[in-house]
């Protein structure tokens, strides 16, 4: 498995952590305490993902 490889499947495995995080968010049987910390965690990790994407698109040659 090839780096490029690596981020493909932990950019996969990031968006469907991400997506359970938007159900626990939405869902009004958990705790507003609780559903604020994930809210910032995955702000917090699609923000970070979304820097790295830009980053490798960059150095792809790509357009920023």
């Amino acid at each position: 498995m090839n780096t490029h490889d690596y981020s493909l499947a932990e950019l996969r495995d990031t968006l469907t952590l991400l997506a359970l995080a938007s159900s626990i968010v939405a869902n009004p049987n958990v705790p507003q305490p609780m559903a604020r910390v994930v809210a910032v965690m995955s702000q917090h990790t699609a923000m970070a993902w979304a820097e790295l994407l830009d980053d490798l698109i960059a150095a792809q040659g790509g357009v920023q």
